[in-house]
């Protein structure tokens, strides 16, 4: 049986944050996140909802939906800041060891959240010409 993520109003629930997406964009980013990630469901087993419900959390953020600091700078187009001045505020972006290998995920704190969940379902050695590496590096990314 196919998973079924999380309704509209039970996403609410858990991130009152995005109370203002319409149902469409709902489907459409519920959808995405399950595509995304589900092939992990077996892996994730219990934390599927929760591996999910981030993951929608991440995607409606990065698209600009939502009230949160994020999905504000994302909607203006400033997700991807490094470093950014206004006037006399100046703010820079530091990569930190826990999210820089998080690839996209790592780009708001729903992913950054979610990414030691999926990192765990595909955790294990990687074997290069130099030996093995036993590390999760290598999940989404392009070596």
């Amino acid at each position: 049986m196919a998973y079924t993520p999380p309704t509209r109003t039970d996403f609410i629930a858990i991130y009152p944050l995005f109370a203002d997406v319409t149902e469409p964009a709902y489907a459409h980013w519920s959808t995405e996140a399950v595509r995304r990630i589900g092939h992990l469901e077996g892996c994730l087993a219990d934390g599927m909802n929760t591996a999910v419900m981030l993951a929608i959390a991440h995607l409606l953020t990065k698209a600009g939906i939502g009230t949160g600091t994020d999905a504000q700078m994302a909607a203006q187009g400033a997700s991807g800041f490094k470093s950014m001045k206004s006037g006399s505020l100046s703010l820079e972006r530091f990569d930190n060891a826990a999210s820089s290998s998080g690839g996209d995920w790592a780009t708001t704190s729903y992913g950054i959240e979610l990414w030691p969940m999926l990192g765990s379902c595909v955790a294990g050695p990687i074997v290069s010409s130099t030996g093995t590496l036993p590390c999760i590096a290598a999940f989404g990314r392009n070596w």
